[in-house]
């Protein structure tokens, strides 16, 4: 099979893991960069809960400026993106750091593109100008346990007037250092947790079975899902389990790298418009449709659906592949119960008319990247049928 299989494999980050990593080695590195004024994008209820002055003291004392832009929003605009850009030129800041969530990441590195560059941050979008030239020095500091962000080439904008979510992406996105610090999770309410640590499940569970994958990408994946399923229920259950947490931190990290090589798939494409249009957060969003996807997707390839199901069940090693395959959605759902997510999108309370679910359809498909990197082939009354089960009848 490998002789017929060409691929290209590249995790140009730098990731520093461990306790009070950020604490340890942030400001070296910062001061070894020889940079002196740090744009810092994250959200308020970072500022507020006082974990940015905690990470900036030390820089300031050394008479490093920092540049505090706390207005990122969860799926971030392209409004306030360019918002952002403006705050860096004023203030001639020469880095950026970001702190927080996947929001955060996705801002931090779509504000480098546009002060970069000239013009507006959705002409870069896929398809739209390349990105040619590096953006300031990045480095990231996760502090949710999902995204995997902060080893990825990749940001998501908001084109809130449109309603739509598109991708940027280069190479030059991703962030010199990544700094993945547990302590920094060990405040998040649990249902944060859950809904983040799904999501870095999903981006294992589609990068493993990606017709991009490889044997590199394929490591990365089944670590990641391992690492999930064995500690996802006492992070949960228990929020001061630190090696839990930091199992989860690391395995969403991992994710990342998988899904940065082998791309991701039908799960995300009919997420985005559901966070783009109705704010449905990422993780909830890519957590409902889960199950659902999975089980369309089976028939393409019931040997690695079965390598999950085994991660999940390890009796499952006794059954066929198929057997242990088929088995998989209802343990995704048992899961995803366990952790007090909604399993379907009624909590919302809107009306599906034929021309809402048009727009979702339409803007599910708009993801080729991702539609085409699926694990089977998808058509519009695929995605239609995965919509009725979720949304609201």
């Amino acid at each position: 099979m490998l002789q017929n299989l060409n691929f290209n494999s590249c995790l140009p980050a730098n990731v520093r893991f461990g306790l009070n990593v950020v604490k340890n080695e942030l400001l070296r590195e910062i001061q070894q960069a020889r940079k002196s004024k740090v744009f810092i994008a994250t959200d308020v209820g970072l500022v507020k809960a006082g974990l940015i002055d905690s990470i900036t003291a030390p820089l300031t004392e050394n008479k490093i400026e920092t540049i505090i832009f706390s207005e990122v929003e969860p799926n971030p605009r392209a409004e306030t993106i360019m918002r952002g850009a403006e705050v860096y030129a004023e203030n001639a800041c020469d880095m950026i750091l970001a702190i927080g969530g996947g929001s955060a990441m996705d801002f931090a590195k779509a504000v480098g593109v546009v002060v970069a560059h000239t013009g507006h941050i959705l002409d870069f979008r896929r398809g739209g100008i390349e990105i040619t030239n590096p953006i300031p020095l990045l480095f990231a500091v996760p502090t949710t346990v999902g995204t995997g962000s902060e080893v990825t080439a990749v940001a998501i904008v908001t084109d809130h007037l449109a309603g739509r979510k598109c991708a940027v992406s280069s190479p030059n996105l991703i962030p010199k250092i990544a700094f993945i610090d547990p302590l920094l999770t060990v405040t998040l309410p649990r249902h944060i947790v859950a809904a983040t640590a799904i999501d870095a499940l999903v981006h294992a569970i589609e990068a493993y079975t990606s017709v991009r994958a490889h044997p590199i990408s394929d490591g990365l994946a089944l670590q990641a899902m391992r690492m999930i399923t064995e500690n996802i229920a006492e992070s949960y259950a228990q929020p001061n389990n630190l090696e839990a947490r930091a199992q989860i931190h690391l395995a969403s990290t991992l994710g990342g790298m998988a899904f940065s090589l082998a791309g991701l798939g039908l799960v995300h494409s009919c997420s985005h418009p559901m966070s783009a249009i109705y704010n449905v957060p990422h993780g909830v969003a890519n957590a409902i449709l889960l199950p659902h996807v999975v089980e369309f997707n089976l028939i393409s390839n019931y040997r690695k659906y079965a390598d999950i199901a085994r991660i999940f069940r390890r009796e499952l090693v006794m059954e066929e592949d198929q057997t242990a395959a088929n088995k998989l959605p209802d343990l995704i759902k048992s899961l995803i119960t366990s952790l007090e997510i909604p399993n379907d999108f009624s909590y919302l309370n809107i009306d599906v008319t034929e021309e809402v679910m048009e727009r979702l359809a339409n803007d599910a498909l708009d993801e080729q990247r991702m539609i085409l990197a699926n694990s089977r082939q998808v058509l519009k009354e695929d995605v239609i049928n995965i919509y009725n089960k979720v949304l609201p009848q």
